[in-house]
């Protein structure tokens, strides 16, 4: 069984090792999905609460990536190298985290899943 949640964040970045209109300062709106696989716990039914998912992806990366710069987090901040570092992050708090998906636009995503 798996249990997702979206959110929503702003960021800026630039891409230093981009040759493109993506080296100059720019931001997103994007879109993170967390992916959690389990089966329910017997007392509340729950996988995990959708709530207390939420608060913990954001506690755990997104507060410090909103509406800031992300390049003060990673020197090349592609969208695969923020999933990544979101990862890095939520594994150790969400033992049965399945995949993230990483929206950087309405059309462009990363998917990482665990095997």
């Amino acid at each position: 069984m798996e249990i997702s949640v979206e959110l929503q964040f702003s960021s800026a970045h630039h891409l230093p090792r981009h040759a493109g209109a993506c080296r100059r300062l720019h931001g997103h709106n994007y879109r993170l999905k967390v992916t959690l696989a389990g089966f329910p716990d017997k007392e509340s039914g729950m996988v995990m609460d959708f709530e207390a998912l939420r608060k913990k992806v954001w506690d755990s990366c997104l507060a410090e990536a909103d509406h800031h710069n992300i390049n003060d987090l990673l020197e090349n901040p592609t969208a695969e190298n923020m999933v990544l570092w979101f990862w890095e992050r939520l594994e150790p708090e969400l033992k049965n985290l399945k995949e993230l998906v990483l929206w950087e636009t309405p059309d462009d995503s990363v998917r990482l899943r665990k095997p």
